[in-house]
């Protein structure tokens, strides 16, 4: 018998999925979707850029199986619900498609592609990405997955707005072209494929009359993707809307719709569709010669008796064993959906539980297994004691489930020695293009589980399947109940530190803590480095852990010398090796483990270096201490203690309840005004404390229908989606003897050279009189934007709306980007 491989990972799902799955109506729901093998990919830049709604009623309605490629994994956003930016951003969104595709019934892809934040053009993007790694990976995403069908969320022209979008659709129909053409990548080693047509999901967005537009062309073809599913309980489009508001970090939640929905799809290339979109291509296992399968579903579906759902296993099994003998994606896919189906009719349940959410490569993991099956057949599992986790062992003895009596049983496994739970796309350091070593992950969502066992599973006198249970973690806690993590494979010892950017003047010490956690008991060496004359006490630290996940913290001292040059702190686990000739010993850099983890995601982890840099900065600043009200979330607080400000953080009680006049500056976090509805009420007590002479600063917000951007300051001016890309743009002093520019600290252009990303976003595009500009930059081809800082005075002090990306400058360790913000919480009327 052919053992059954899954070409593709996303199609494995952890037996620990919602009880929801595994209800009768829900197993009936998929019985009906594997009546179709057609494949439909859509296709455009980012997380959130999919259409739920077209996704939703493809899997769900149609039956089709659905998937989508995001281009990128959105690493360039913001982040409205944390403080992840960059890298660790990318696996938040990245997990948050992965929970959309649960609910919505899709798959998911990706390509290499980072997304290194907006975009104006597609030819700006092309000189970031390499645009022949991307066409690659979406024909090698279509070569395995096959689709019939390819959707655009976006057209291949500048009504995509945004390089990326615009970028996306034009990948989308070269791909089209080049995945059939056995001359293009051939090095994939994978069949070409000819997609049979693709269409772009136009909308009301780009055409306000698109009902007239697609009534009188015939390459558009309207589709209705709000029908409901009586087997759910729910329509596509309510289906879309849970999905849709999985992207929380962006702040897309959204209402339930409900009711009839048009989707429109322009055809761009292939054949011309008659009637409906999907007409001829294969709707049935009978339309690719396989009636026999089109028979033994419709019978599944007619039979089924949602009081006894294992009265289907007879059925399933025979389809399994006719997907034993086939070839072909649409068997392997149709093989790995049975056997989810078999476990479900059973009521069967299996979990591989680790003692701990955390283990080390090469370690001895204790595990409990527990089974557990809902039906009256007689139901064999392989023995955990003797062979989960052991794919090598020869020996197999299995254990009875009787009905609705639960099983546990204890054992141990070894690890395999380079086990790691990093995503598999951080591993190598990148810039516009992730860096995959293995060209078989290209493509995949995620890692798979770090490790799983596969299990078979027999039913007496019947046959057997198998199930791929993934090792996991669960605890129980008082207020949320039990929750399930996925083990993770750490080194033995992370370092971690609140503080990632050191400024020091001329002379200056600092005094920094260093945590380290242990994985592994034992004792360990840590040595600190850096390279030029920066002093370092202790250099040399000895730590004892007496258990595993245990913390330990050291204070160093760090003191910058005459002469000193910007330089990183270095810090190693340092391990005799008497067995290497002439090296006494081995120096492997401890990294930083970052933990993601909010409610609506599968909890992931991420290992960074520590990247604590030490800059010489002479930094002139007035006050000691300034005011700040958390918005999105970002880590300027932390730049403003590396300053030298004392920090205070203010919410709606203590802004009305705390002397303001101490602060130097009040400022707001990103995007504040879209995240705190209470600040609209404190108006009153922020402009007192402007016009008793304070600073009051606003970085960037958002416009949005609920907010425009009006009565956030005393005099009017309008936020607009106006920003600078280019980091290299050059400043433009306008106002050379404006305060801002020179007092405390003299800037030049020397000080806008290093910037990341962008110099900004949401500048402001009209305002009134009362306000200065004094910066101004432009992205190549365009006029100067001005509106990137504007300053009013008012009474004694001044108001300040800045679109500066502050956010990324900071953590980053611009040093202009420091000395531009000291003079802007510094800031008085004609500069005194």
């Amino acid at each position: 018998m052919r053992k059954i491989l899954t070409l593709l990972s996303v199609l494995i799902f952890s037996l620990s999925a919602d009880a929801q799955r595994s209800s009768s109506s829900s197993i009936l729901h998929r019985v009906q979707q594997l009546q179709t093998p057609l494949r439909v990919l859509y296709l455009a830049a980012h997380p959130d850029d999919e259409n739920t709604r077209m996704i939703a009623w493809l899997a769900n309605d149609i039956g089709a199986e659905t998937a989508y490629l995001s281009l990128t994994r959105g690493d360039g956003g913001q982040n409205l619900i944390g403080k992840e930016l960059g890298a660790q951003l990318g696996v938040l969104r990245t997990q948050e498609l992965m929970q959309a595709r649960k609910i919505d019934g899709g798959n998911q892809f990706f390509s290499r592609a980072v997304d290194f934040g907006y975009s104006k053009n597609p030819e700006e993007t092309f000189t970031q990405w390499d645009r022949e790694q991307v066409l690659s990976d979406a024909i090698r995403v279509i070569r395995k997955f096959r689709p019939h069908i390819i959707i655009t969320r976006f057209p291949p022209d500048a009504r995509a707005g945004h390089g990326h979008h615009t970028a996306s659709a034009m990948i989308a129909l070269e791909a089209f072209d080049k995945a059939a053409d056995p001359k293009v990548f051939p090095d994939q080693g994978l069949e070409p494929w000819q997609v049979g047509r693709i269409f772009w999901n136009h909308s009301a967005w780009w055409e306000p009359k698109i009902d007239s537009l697609a009534a009188n062309d015939p390459t558009y073809s309207v589709v209705d993707v709000g029908t409901y599913l009586p087997e759910l309980g729910l329509s596509c489009n309510e289906l879309a809307s849970y999905s849709r508001s999985q992207h929380k970090s962006q702040g897309f939640g959204v209402s339930v719709a409900r009711g009839s929905q048009k989707e429109y799809l322009k055809l761009m290339k292939g054949s011309t569709p008659e009637g409906s979109i999907f007409s001829g291509l294969p709707l049935s296992w009978t339309d690719l010669g396989h009636p026999k399968i089109s028979t033994l579903l419709s019978e599944i579906e007619q039979d089924f008796n949602p009081r006894k759902p294992h009265l289907s296993v007879d059925g399933l099994l025979e389809l399994l064993n006719m997907m034993r003998d086939s070839e072909g994606l649409e068997m392997e896919i149709l093989a790995e959906k049975i056997q989810l189906l078999l476990a479900d009719c059973l009521g069967l349940k299996l979990e591989m539980l680790a003692n701990s959410e955390y283990a080390t490569a090469g370690q001895k993991v204790s595990f409990e297994a527990r089974m557990i099956q809902r039906s009256p057949l007689e139901v064999e599992v392989e023995d955990p004691r003797v062979s989960w986790g052991k794919p090598n062992s020869t020996a197999k003895s299995f254990v009875s489930l009787a009905e609705n009596d639960l099983s546990q049983y204890d054992f141990e496994v070894d690890l395999p020695n380079k086990l790691s739970s990093q995503p598999y796309w951080l591993k190598n350091p990148y810039q516009a293009m992730f860096k995959v070593s293995n060209p078989q992950l290209i493509g995949q969502p995620e890692n798979d589980a770090v490790f799983a066992t596969s299990v078979e599973v027999k039913i007496a006198g019947k046959g057997s399947f198998q199930l791929k249970v993934p090792a996991r973690y669960k605890f129980s806690d008082r207020v949320e109940g039990e929750i399930e993590r996925p083990l993770m494979v750490v080194p033995k010892l992370t370092v971690s530190t609140a503080n990632a950017k050191l400024f020091f003047r001329e002379g200056a010490s600092q005094e920094i803590s260093l945590d380290f956690r242990a994985f592994t008991p034992g004792s360990y060496t840590i040595g600190l480095e850096t390279e030029g004359d920066w002093s370092i006490e202790p250099a040399l630290i000895n730590l004892e852990f007496d258990q595993a996940d245990q913390v330990r913290s050291e204070r160093i001292t760090l003191q910058r010398k005459a002469g000193s040059k910007r330089s990183e702190l270095m810090i190693y686990l340092r391990e005799e090796t008497p067995e290497v000739p002439g090296q006494t010993y081995l120096l492997t850099p401890l990294q930083t483990l970052v933990e993601i983890d909010y409610p609506h995601i599968d909890k992931r982890m991420v290992l960074e270096e520590p990247k604590i840099d030490m800059i010489p900065l002479d930094l002139a600043i007035k006050g000691t201490k300034v005011a700040y009200i958390v918005g999105a979330g970002d880590k300027v607080p932390e730049g403003l203690i590396q300053m030298g400000y004392q920090v205070d953080f203010l919410d709606a009680q203590s802004l009305r309840e705390t002397d303001l006049s101490q602060y130097q500056a009040i400022i707001l976090g990103i995007r504040a005004y879209n995240t705190q509805a209470w600040l609209f009420d404190r108006k009153e007590e922020l402009f007192n404390y402007v016009k008793a002479g304070g600073n009051l600063i606003v970085q960037y917000n958002t416009r949005s229908r609920s907010f425009q951007g009006e009565d956030i300051a005393p005099y009017p001016f309008t936020i607009s989606r106006e920003r600078v890309t280019e980091e290299v743009a050059e400043a433009k002093f306008l106002l050379k003897n404006h305060p801002v520019l020179n007092q405390p600290n003299t800037l030049s252009k020397a000080d806008f050279t290093g910037w990341v990303q962008e110099r900004g976003l949401y500048f402001a595009s009209e305002w009134d009189s009362a306000y200065d500009a004094p910066l101004g930059w432009h992205d190549k081809g365009e006029p100067d934007r001005l509106g990137g800082l504007l300053i009013a005075n008012y009474g004694q002090g001044a108001f300040m709306y800045t679109g500066i990306s502050f956010f990324r400058e900071l953590p980053a360790g611009v040093t202009g980007a420091y000395r531009l913000l000291a003079n802007m919480i510094s800031y008085q009327h004609g500069g005194q």
